[in-house]
């Protein structure tokens, strides 16, 4: 059986669906069978009726038609918010056998969250099912994406705290839109390391144009397929 990994962020439009697409890029090269699900998509892009996150998987990245998602809502609010608005009822148990399902064909499932740890996914009358709570029953391992711009620090280490109170593990992290000439991003990724002791899988720049080409350039020289073997290791045996 393979292991399934969950992609989260400190935050929304922090960039999970790219780094998503550039880890599973990655481990495809390096031998890896690797699957790409987001259980939980809402928002359709406005010069189509398609989900954003289901057209670019599927359309750009290439994985199959109709594989990379279970729940899809157009409103784009919440989860919990958009379940309601087009009574749509999501049952944490069939994400959980999806993912089994797919830990059982792939050696590595990348499963993409909706938003951070604290977004709620159900309104229940006695409270919320949140993201935190699916990571638990599903116990998935995380890797945390964030910015490495002004609020980095803190949004990072509230992340990792949080996670920590609910016994999530964290993996490592991956800083998106990171500037190597910016003294704040330099220093913002010092001191988050330094203060976290996490490993720092990536450090993305902003790209002015996404292709599959592109983030396939991109993984081959920013992300070291040792150090990634390292971040995933723990019962997982990938070749490089």
């Amino acid at each position: 059986m393979g292991k399934a990994i969950f992609i989260t962020g400190t935050g929304t439009e922090i960039g999970k669906t790219i780094v998503t697409s550039i880890l599973f890029l990655v481990l495809k090269e390096m031998g890896v069978k690797t699957k790409i699900f987001k259980p939980i998509q809402t928002g359709v892009l406005e010069e189509s009726d398609s989900f954003a996150d289901q057209y670019w998987y599927e359309e750009v990245i290439g994985e199959e038609k109709g594989s990379t998602g279970m729940y899809y809502m157009e409103p784009a609010v919440s989860p919990h918010l958009a379940s309601e608005i087009t009574n749509t009822t999501i049952l944490p148990n069939e994400i959980k056998n999806k993912i089994l399902e797919l830990k059982n064909q792939y050696d590595v499932v990348l499963v993409e969250g909706a938003g951070g740890l604290a977004v709620p996914l159900i309104e229940h009358s006695n409270g919320f099912y949140m993201t935190k709570d699916l990571i638990q029953e599903c116990e998935l391992p995380t890797i945390l994406v964030s910015l490495a711009g002004l609020g980095a620090i803190h949004h990072t280490l509230t992340t990792v705290n949080y996670a920590e109170m609910h016994d999530i593990k964290i993996l490592g992290l991956i800083f998106n839109h990171f500037d190597q000439y910016n003294m704040i991003h330099i220093d913002n990724v010092r001191t988050i390391h330094k203060m976290l002791n996490l490993p720092i899988i990536a450090k993305l720049p902003t790209m002015d144009s996404l292709s599959k080409d592109s983030l396939t350039q991109l993984a081959k020289t920013l992300i070291s397929k040792q150090e990634l073997k390292n971040v995933l290791s723990g019962g997982l045996e990938i070749e490089v």
